[in-house]
């Protein structure tokens, strides 16, 4: 999409092209807008193609068995330097580097790697005078939030890269976003001071612009991610995680100042510069994420809608930030009470709740009107949505409190969130249900086999036997396991075998509703399978259904409406709720008569 000059949005890459990278198998990074057009990764050759003005579509690149993402350009060189994962037939993994793409020769061009040796690569930034090249690297088994480097190299008279060192991450610490000013000074958000605080580097040294207990950092499962912009050479504009909320200011970079920016955004993604101002992405309590310009006068103007949810506020239940303990340590949750105007429950009524854990499982919960959450509050569902040990957006000694401990610390914080909503008052201990995907899909199964304080749970492409799950899972994770578990290489067969919910089914006794789809790469349709068959021969009331065209996240309207509605019907059917709505038709496994 773009924004015309004249303030209208409109499409300009008609079908059958759409923009897709699938390095990392979570992509990101999938196009770059310049002066001579828009270039962009193709979802189903993966190779790069450029939209110029006037001209279509043409394509760049035709690599064999090779993805792209994470462009840059080189505009003194006319060229563009990008992330490449190539998937050599019959090799255990794939190879990941940095490569070159000339422009201008009318025609399909070879790729010329840079730069190799690291596992991973991503964010190659061209300083402004086309003298050096910034990007980040790690290696096995790190993830990027772990131990991404900052390397900076000289680009010579000959295009290639010289004098290549590293100067900020690894070793414990991690860098994100490297970003040049205008000027040539490289900023960089960097956490080695536990937050990911914005940092700059000179040529010479490395200054921390601003030191603060607040988040810039973010989890880099996708190329791309954005949580600052630069402004100017003095002042960058900014995206906190602060305690839970998102907070927007203005960072004067002279002496790391931060000027808050009032807004009403509960999240805040996608930053950059746009008119003298910033554009970004952002969602409301109570409006849908849009694609937002902040003007220089600091007045806002929403470009681009994700459209009009046609909930009247009244009905509208917003997030509540709730910080409780577990154990000795504090955690944050966001929780919202059912809200529907035309319905009320009795006075002395407590509510049923849904937990959510979301995935990751380095990520958080989402900020900002979720429709899905809606979905369960207008219906007289209150939600939960937890940030369990392990989660993004409070430090890293945050997210370190999972290393080792997957599948036990989260079981705890999950039984400490519902016992502080029952103390409260603010749910009905009898009507307890959890729900999530992925790596929350996990942590449901775990909590189910371990904690006997559910009624029902529901489970989306869920983890369920980790020793399965690392021989097939792809290159960017196939680390990721052992620092969740603490383990090795050498030694983790029996420690995955006891963390797996696949060994501790026999401790789940109430109903699961499963959901998976049959083209995920991450979690494939076995995990699922084996779960479901070891339940229903206990027993166990379950249901499932699969989705043929769907991977890792259901992406389709027709998939997503479905699983809402069957959640809800399996949940109506446990509860003995007699909704005014008629309730899709769902199959459970051993429900009694």
């Amino acid at each position: 999409m773009r924004m015309t000059l004249g303030g209208q949005a409109e499409d300009i890459l008609s079908a059958p092209f759409s923009a897709r990278s699938k390095v990392h198998e979570y992509g990101g990074g999938e196009y770059l807008a310049t002066g001579d057009g828009v270039y962009f990764v193709d979802a189903d050759t993966q190779d790069i193609h450029v939209l110029s003005p006037g001209q279509g579509v043409c394509r760049l690149t035709r690599e064999a068995d090779t993805r792209f993402a994470d462009m840059s350009h080189d505009a003194l060189r006319g060229r563009l330097i990008a992330v490449a994962e190539h998937h050599e037939a019959g090799a255990h993994e794939p190879e990941n580097y940095l490569v070159v793409i000339a422009l201008g020769g009318g025609g399909e061009v070879r790729p010329e790697i840079v730069a190799r040796g690291h596992d991973f690569y991503a964010s190659p930034r061209v300083s402004p005078d086309g003298g050096s090249l910034a990007w980040l690297a790690w290696d096995l088994p790190d993830m990027p939030w772990e131990s991404a480097a900052l390397y900076i190299a000289e680009i010579g008279q000959d295009g290639l890269l010289a004098n290549e060192r590293k100067i900020a991450g690894g070793d414990g610490s991690a860098v994100f976003q490297p970003e040049w000013s205008p000027g040539g000074r490289l900023f960089f958000v960097w956490d080695k001071s536990d937050f990911g605080n914005l940092h700059g580097w000179d040529g010479e040294s490395i200054t921390q612009i601003n030191a603060r207990k607040s988040e810039l950092m973010r989890p880099q499962w996708v190329f791309g991610m954005q949580s600052y912009t630069v402004a100017d050479e003095a002042h960058i504009v900014a995206a906190f995680l602060e305690d839970g909320e998102t907070r927007l200011g203005l960072i004067d970079v002279n002496n790391g100042e931060v000027t808050p920016v009032e807004c009403d955004l509960r999240s805040i993604d996608s930053l950059v510069p746009y008119e003298g101002g910033v554009a970004l992405i952002g969602a409301s309590d109570t409006a849908a994420a849009a694609v937002v310009a902040i003007k220089p006068d600091g007045g806002f103007q929403i470009l681009r809608s994700a459209g009009d949810t046609g909930i009247a506020p009244d009905d509208i239940s917003k997030g509540e930030m709730l910080r409780f303990q577990s154990g000795r340590q504090e955690l944050y949750a966001l929780f919202y009470p059912p809200v529907n105007a035309s319905h009320s429950a009795p006075a002395d009524e407590r509510p049923p709740l849904i937990l959510f854990v979301h995935g990751g499982p380095t990520g958080m919960a989402d900020r900002g009107l979720k429709l899905k959450i809606q979905y369960w509050t207008s219906r007289g569902f209150a939600v939960c949505d937890l940030d369990y040990s392990g989660s993004a957006g409070y430090g890293r000694a945050y997210k370190e409190r999972l290393n080792g401990q997957w599948g036990i610390r989260d079981v705890e914080d999950v039984a400490a969130l519902t016992q502080h909503l029952i103390e409260m008052g603010r749910v009905d201990p009898e009507r307890l249900l959890i729900s999530g995907g992925s790596a929350g899909g996990f942590t449901v199964l775990m909590a189910l086999a371990k904690l006997d304080i559910f009624r029902a749970g529901a489970c989306a492409y869920g983890v369920s036997d980790l020793n399965q799950l690392q021989v097939i899972t792809h290159k960017f994770e196939s680390g990721y396991l052992y620092g969740l578990t603490g383990t090795t290489p050498d030694n983790c067969e029996t420690e995955f075998t006891w963390r797996s919910p696949l060994t501790h089914a026999d401790g789940i006794t109430c109903p699961v509703i499963f959901f998976q789809g049959l083209e995920d790469k991450v979690v494939p349709p076995e995990q699922s399978r084996s779960m479901v068959h070891s339940l229903k021969t206990r027993g166990v009331p379950v249901s499932y259904s699969e989705f043929a065209n769907e991977g890792h996240g259901f992406r389709s309207a027709e998939t997503i409406i479905e699983v809402l509605e069957s959640e809800y019907a399996f949940y109506a059917r446990v509860l003995g709720l007699e909704p005014d709505q008629v309730l899709r038709e769902i199959k459970i496994d051993n429900w009694p008569d």
